[in-house]
């Protein structure tokens, strides 16, 4: 173990998750905590004897007592990490937390609400609640509820920020947040596909934190009034306008708007969804044994409700091509090929495996052909079928998007509710999600 005395290092080794001090013969196991250099999970007038003697060459610390003494990081241990210390200890400590405070560990982040003799306890992932009666005495912290117990020392380490340190060796590292505790519901966390014009950027938000292309912030909602605090001391703000359930613009205060597009790409079972959403496109394939065996319930409903509203106003809609399988559409395909060729048939036949028809989700109205797109009923499907929870899926103009040709009588089963969002936006599906729709070769 080395030693240190007077020298000091010019670089610091990085800051260890625990250390084991040795203060008057007896090992203890601790959180790392600035300032704690006899690790008996509190700060105290004890830490400062042992700070000066050490400044007056009549001590030596550790390694780990050395960079917890080290408390503004500089790569020294002076005067100045002593004022620091005898601030958190004299200053802060006695004042107990209140409000929101941000506590990580090495099982996640959750989100602490202190008011009064009450605490509530967020998780970040899950969204979670479990509400404790509060004690503080002193630097003691103990939380209970019927679930039971928990207990640890609060360490100051600033105005704002502290620790929980706890006898097992375990401890949380807080950070003050907000003085409102914070509406999980109301929180943006997900993937996000920001863009201005040409200019594109991606955000990752889990609950109040997030990174946007890898740097990293924490965010306050005030109604729609945004504010970004980044790591290097960077503070933005924006101005938040809902598009719909997964669009928003930001107006940030330099003026310029983003459309901020939520993109959360999930695969279970070789099945890729955007958002909870199936999607097969030609980036997005389904595996062969994907075979729900027909057109799936809620879809066929939909269709049967709005081709009798159809009827009503003297038009006939019917089906004339709905499921297909893995093995049906590589038949299909090929057939086209063999007639096409290959690049042609990409503009209008699916390669097996990528086909909407094998999602269980599609079907083809009436004449799969373009003298559909000159009936009463093709107009007809295009200005309604969003109320029945479908959308005309390759649409006009949208070939270098979609991957296919305009295709009026190819409809996709989304529920109402999405589908009116992708209809009012007048979107593709591709770009309403912010994917694309290419084979790989």
């Amino acid at each position: 173990m080395r030693i240190h005395g007077l020298i000091l290092p010019a670089v610091i080794a990085a800051l260890p998750l625990s250390y084991s001090p040795v203060a008057g013969g007896k090992t203890a196991s601790a959180p790392y905590v600035k300032g704690d250099l006899n690790g008996d999970l509190s700060l105290d007038q004890n830490d400062i004897v042992m700070f000066n003697s050490y400044l007056r060459g009549k001590l030596s610390l550790t390694d780990a007592q050395f960079t917890a003494a080290d408390i503004n990081s500089d790569g020294r241990t002076d005067i100045y990490d002593l004022m620091r210390l005898k601030k958190n200890i004299y200053t802060y400590s006695a004042k107990p937390p209140e409000g929101t405070w941000l506590a990580y560990s090495s099982s996640g982040t959750d989100y602490y609400y202190f008011s009064g003799e009450k605490c509530t306890v967020t998780s970040q992932k899950t969204g979670a609640v479990s509400s404790y009666d509060c004690n503080i005495s002193g630097n003691s912290l103990t939380l209970k509820n019927s679930s039971g117990e928990k207990t640890g020392n609060i360490l100051r380490t600033g105005s704002k920020s502290f620790t929980l340190a706890r006898a097992d060796g375990s401890g949380e590292n807080f950070v003050y947040y907000d003085s409102s505790a914070i509406d999980y519901s109301k929180l943006l966390t997900g993937d996000y596909y920001a863009k201005n014009g040409s200019s594109t950027r991606a955000f990752n938000i889990r609950g109040v934190s997030g990174t946007v292309n890898g740097k990293p912030f924490t965010y306050k909602m005030k109604g729609s009034d945004l504010e970004f605090d980044f790591s290097d001391g960077t503070t933005l703000t924006a101005k938040m306008t809902r598009v719909d359930s997964m669009h928003f613009d930001l107006k940030w205060s330099s003026g310029i708007t983003e459309r901020f597009t939520l993109r959360n790409i999930t695969v279970k079972n070789g099945i890729t969804y955007v958002n909870g959403v199936l999607i097969a496109n030609k980036s997005y394939s389904l595996p062969s044994s994907y075979n729900p065996g027909a057109i799936l319930p809620e879809a066929l409903s939909s269709f049967y409700t709005m081709q009798a509203d159809a009827a009503k106003a003297g038009l006939n809609l019917w089906i004339t091509s709905g499921y297909r399988s893995y093995s049906y559409q590589a038949q299909l395909y090929n057939s086209y090929a063999a007639r096409d060729g290959y690049a042609k048939a990409d503009t209008y036949s699916a390669r097996p495996g990528y086909s909407e028809h094998q999602t269980g989700l599609a079907m083809d109205i009436n004449v799969a052909g373009d003298q559909f797109g000159l009936t009463p009923e093709s107009k007809w499907l295009a200005a309604n079928c969003y109320k029945y929870g479908f959308v005309i899926r390759y649409m006009n103009g949208k070939q270098n998007i979609t991957g296919y040709k305009y295709e009026p009588w190819h409809v996709r089963y989304l529920g109402k509710d999405l589908a009116k969002e992708v209809y009012d936006s007048g979107l593709c599906l591709e770009e309403f999600f912010c994917i694309d729709s290419k084979y790989k070769n």
